[in-house]
């Protein structure tokens, strides 16, 4: 966590809006601002810093962060973060690179650890249970990545601050996205493609439906190019198919019977489909 200056210079106090900086005379890291009341945070232990309002909640608590942290580590989702990674190197040669709703911060690290990149990067999500997951995984892993609690629609950032944004899985905070992006800077969006986990939904339901395209793509900026990547996995295990439903909005609105079904499956074969878009900021 040595070289922090993108990071930190890019950082804005979210009670006041002024300048952060990371006091050298604190051993645990706390950022103070610039603005006269010189507001203060604190790095928790494993590294990460909470930045959002103090009325804000929600966000995965710490079963959903379990579940999906243990699914995605299992490297089923490898070929996404691969493809992110490849994205990354071509668009961003160097500078910050913000991770919004970064969860657990699979794909942040992932992004951090490529052996290509010149970049720094740093997550935000309003789950403090996933941040303080991502941040103790960057530690173990000696990656030099920051997290921080605060919302996508939020972001503690400067205006024009920036290279680029990452959102995967995530909802689409165009304007908010925009504001902090530089001139020319760019939004990679991942998510999910037409077909992914049509055999996880054959297994659940009597009739399926491929997946209808996401309804909060920007409109106000370029599209640079867009791909998809698939791939077919065997999910193996009770543990697991539990572990890959819960992270789907599935879970949310099946019956209990239809639930039930997969409690039957030792295995799941199923396709996964990422639609991967890359804009740029006018």
């Amino acid at each position: 966590m040595e070289n922090q200056s993108l990071y930190i210079s890019a950082l804005r106090c979210p009670v006041c809006g002024a300048a952060m900086t990371k006091d050298a005379a604190s051993g645990a890291g706390m950022l103070l601002c610039g603005g006269a009341r010189r507001h203060t945070f604190d790095m928790a232990r494993s590294g990460y810093v909470h930045l959002a309002p103090r009325h804000s909640g929600g966000g995965d608590a710490k079963a959903a962060v379990r579940s999906r942290t243990s699914f995605l580590s299992a490297g089923y989702y490898a070929v996404a973060a691969d493809a992110l990674c490849a994205l990354a190197g071509e668009y961003v040669p160097s500078g910050l690179i913000v991770d919004a709703g970064c969860g657990e911060g699979y794909y942040t690290n992932r992004m951090a650890a490529c052996d290509r990149q010149a970049y720094e990067v740093c997550g935000f999500d309003l789950s403090r249970d996933a941040v303080d997951a991502a941040a103790k995984a960057a530690r173990r892993e000696g990656l030099n990545v920051h997290f921080a609690v605060a919302s996508l629609f939020e972001l503690p950032l400067a205006d024009a601050s920036v290279d680029a944004v990452v959102n995967i899985f995530a909802p689409c905070a165009e304007s908010e996205f925009c504001r902090i992006l530089k001139p020319g800077g760019v939004l990679i969006l991942l998510g999910a493609g037409e077909r992914h986990l049509l055999g996880l939904k054959r297994a659940i339901y009597e009739e399926t439906y491929e997946n209808a395209e996401r309804a909060d793509l920007p409109t106000g900026m370029v599209l640079c190019e867009q791909r998809t990547v698939r791939d077919e996995i065997e999910v193996v295990g009770h543990e697991q198919i539990a572990n890959l439903f819960s992270m789907t909005p599935y879970y949310w609105r099946t019956s209990v019977g239809d639930k039930k079904k997969l409690e039957a499956l030792e295995r799941l074969h199923t396709e996964i489909e990422f639609d991967c878009r890359v804009y740029r900021k006018k």
